[in-house]
């Protein structure tokens, strides 16, 4: 690629292959902002995007190699950055098998919390150099980073270390770049959730309802466009957190 090939203040999404991350991906290009799409499997969402001619880069992020693959290809593709989402998630409940549950430990913290750390580290030159007002890192947490769920322990430690090294990462890059946190509640069920378990979790929501990547959407939004807010979490959950 040519100096004058790489994009202008993109926006890199990690996990933009489905669900929230695609979402994300084909709601900034139907705004006409350019996309990079980080993701893991290859998808129909992935081949979308590509069609639409959309940097898209496979990267397992639970290895260091694949972050510093991802990094490199980014630094390629993009002359500069106009924002860095960090969606890209996994999600289980802890194994009752202590070697099992160390393994989920370690893969959550490395997807949720290394891999997004080594990505600010890096690509802040990039962002430094958006024609912005201001650059965004967004950190896609979960309400759980403030109340636990216990039956999820594993996970919900690795988002809250997330959400702290959010609030670190705008201190340390502001004025330049802000950087804020979305906690989603109840937004889009696994397939794997019961009809029950999806019960007995709107129960506990406020509106009774599922979000839909809708909400998330206008939450990324509003972040962009709102040149003076940094080391905020908003949280996106219908009022889950206060049933």
């Amino acid at each position: 690629m040519t100096e004058n090939s790489r994009l202008t203040d993109a926006i890199l999404i990690t996990g933009a292959g489905r669900r929230i991350g695609l979402h994300l991906a084909e709601r900034l290009l139907a705004a006409g902002q350019p996309v990079i799409a980080h993701y893991h499997h290859e998808t129909e969402g992935v081949e979308a995007l590509r069609q639409r001619g959309v940097p898209c880069i496979a990267a397992d992020l639970e290895s260091l190699e694949g972050v510093n693959a991802l990094i490199q290809r980014v630094r390629e593709q993009a002359a500069s950055l106009r924002g860095l989402v960090h969606n890209a998630s996994s999600f289980e409940k802890t194994a009752a098998d202590p070697e099992l549950a160390l393994a989920q430990f370690e893969r959550f913290q490395a997807i949720h919390a290394r891999a997004p750390y080594l990505l600010n580290k890096a690509l802040a030159p990039l962002l430094r150099l958006s024609t912005a007002v201001r650059a965004d890192i967004i950190h896609i947490t979960d309400i759980y980073a403030d109340k636990p769920n216990p039956a999820f322990d594993a996970y919900c430690a690795s988002k809250a270390a997330a959400q702290n090294l959010a609030l670190s990462f705008a201190q340390s890059l502001a004025p330049k770049i802000k950087v804020n946190v979305i906690q989603p509640g109840p937004i889009l069920f696994k397939e794997w959730h019961s009809a029950a378990a999806r019960e007995a979790v709107l129960e506990e929501t406020l509106f009774k309802e599922e979000g839909g990547v809708e909400a998330l959407g206008l939450a990324v939004e509003s972040i962009l466009a709102n040149h003076y807010q940094t080391g905020a979490i908003i949280a996106v959950d219908g009022g889950r957190r206060l049933a």
